[in-house]
């Protein structure tokens, strides 16, 4: 799994790619906090379309967990994972959501800026 990010106005915008090994990547994913927060930056756009994953309901669930655990951290707003249809599960969504941050799922990246833009 590769992590890259390019800031933008008003959010930092990532992109993962390669193959998710739950084993070696799932600290990795701290770094789409700590980046941010290095650069003053609490809005995130995460594109995970050309990440090869499959996740089961409790990895889903895990993994949102350990997101919020981060935003609790570095006090983040808003996340907009930006995904493939076939991919996409409102569990994650929910799990952030229901516990008190701004996060959504989108197919279309227009969309996810549009949101994380208050648009």
């Amino acid at each position: 799994m590769e992590i890259s990010f390019e800031k933008k106005e008003g959010y930092i915008h990532f992109k993962i790619n390669g193959n998710y090994d739950d084993i070696k990547d799932f600290d990795k994913i701290k770094e789409l906090g700590d980046i941010p927060k290095k650069h003053g930056f609490n809005i995130i756009l995460v594109d995970v379309r050309d990440l090869n994953y499959n996740f089961d309901t409790l990895k889903r669930f895990q993994l949102s967990e350990y997101w919020v655990k981060i935003c609790r951290e570095l006090g983040f707003i808003k996340t907009a994972i930006l995904g493939r249809q076939e991919k996409m599960d409102k569990l994650s969504e929910n799990v952030v959501i229901n516990r008190g941050f701004d996060f959504k799922l989108f197919t279309d990246e227009k969309e996810a800026i549009d949101w994380l833009n208050g648009l």
